[in-house]
């Protein structure tokens, strides 16, 4: 509740600085981006502006954080970065056209962002509900939280509604008109461009942490989302089923990667480690784009994470681990869809059928629920979304779009 409280209190103390941003003329090549509250430099927003900075001549790209670590890390990179908030960050803020985010007009400079224009690459297709969709209320500031969202939350210039939102998918499409409530114009679907990290040498950044993938016969990622918006935690060995899991991880020569969401709090996993090798946890902390990751993963195994639907772009086997789904479902936001109905492979609620489920899947049993997700959510995964966003964008405000190799 304290984060929040103090990022309200921010909001108001620069309120003034909106009325400069409503007047002030605005570059249409000049194009701000940032990511995640402005705490990381990741997720689609990086991956558009790492494709404008080195593609994009004729445009200038600014990346806007709120994190020191993630500006030095932006500059090592070669590239224009600034603090949201300095002299240099309200000046660029001042005069930019689009602000280019992955959650809200917090992620860069939300008060002389006010003039220009907020596009939403979002961070996910959404399995999980959101926004005005969520069973679960958010709790932040306590009990007032309910009256603060209904009528005041919107007047904040960091709470205000995206222009645009662009998603991977037309049902992501559907699910985000909904969740902001935006009419169809509004939300266009043309793939991710944090796809690009499929590029990656994922094996080679696992060895790098000290993890080889090639003595194993395969890899299995398990990546749980966050419970209660944060709020809650998982044990991740299910108590001792895990640990009986471990004969059969080795006798299959498998290797269990586990990576918890950002916001989830997770137990159980440390004193497996220590005694296997065959699971090992690979923490945000360490792995801060997990989409690099998953060209090294057989199969991934998941919940309620939207990383499902960017693992049906690698066309591999999906397994759906859900212990609390009735909880999930009726005491947490809830899910879009039917979970059962809408799987790319088999549900499983433990670790106890993961080795069933697994002979399925090398049966063949799932492959036309996996070619089915497929077709609906890796359509437009053709290696040439950051350019089709470019076009789009500059199309918008009717420039003109320049042909890539």
């Amino acid at each position: 509740m304290l984060n929040y409280l103090t990022r309200l209190a921010r909001q108001l103390a620069w309120l003034p600085l909106c009325a400069l941003g409503a007047c002030f003329p605005r570059n249409d090549r000049l194009w701000v981006f940032g990511a995640w509250h402005g705490q990381q430099y990741a997720d689609n927003a990086r991956a558009l502006y790492r494709h404008v900075h080195a593609h994009e001549p004729d445009l200038r790209a600014v990346w806007l954080t709120h994190s020191r670590d993630v500006l030095r890390r932006v500059q090592e990179e070669g590239g224009e970065a600034a603090m949201a908030y300095s002299l240099r960050g309200i000046l660029v803020s001042l005069r930019a056209r689009l602000f280019l985010v992955t959650h809200s007009a917090e992620d860069v400079n939300a008060h002389a962002s006010i003039g220009g224009t907020l596009i939403n690459l979002t961070h996910g297709t959404p399995l999980k509900r959101f926004g005005r969709d969520a069973h679960a209320r958010s709790q932040r500031i306590g009990g007032v939280t309910r009256l603060f969202d209904r009528y005041l939350r919107r007047l904040l210039p960091g709470k205000r509604g995206p222009d645009q939102v662009l998603v991977a998918s037309s049902v992501g499409r559907e699910r985000m008109m909904s969740a902001y409530g935006l009419p169809r114009e509004r939300v266009v679907a043309l793939g991710y461009p944090r796809w690009d990290a499929f590029r990656t040498d994922a094996a080679g950044l696992l060895r790098g942490a000290g993890i080889e993938t090639r003595t194993f016969a395969g890899v299995l990622l398990y990546a749980p989302t966050l419970r209660m918006q944060g709020r809650g935690g998982l044990d991740v060995a299910q108590g001792k089923r895990l640990e009986a899991l471990l004969p059969w991880l080795e006798r299959e020569r498998l290797l269990l990667l586990v990576r918890g969401h950002a916001s989830l709090k997770m137990s159980g996993i440390a004193a497996l480690e220590r005694r296997s090798a065959h699971v090992r946890e690979v923490p945000v902390s360490r792995f801060a784009d997990v989409n690099a990751l998953l060209p090294a993963v057989d199969l991934l195994l998941t919940d309620y994470s939207s990383l499902m639907f960017d693992y049906a772009c690698l066309r591999r086997p999906i397994v759906l681990m859900a212990p609390d789904l009735a909880n999930y479902l009726n005491e947490d936001v809830g899910v879009y869809g039917d979970y059962f109905a809408d799987a790319p492979g088999p549900v499983i609620e433990g670790w106890q059928q993961l080795p069933a489920a697994w002979r399925a899947i090398q049966a063949g049993e799932h492959d036309a629920a996996l070619a089915r997700f497929v077709a609906r959510h890796a359509a437009l995964h053709d290696g040439r979304v950051c350019e089709r966003i470019t076009a789009h964008l500059r199309a918008c405000s009717q420039q003109p779009v320049p042909r890539h190799a």
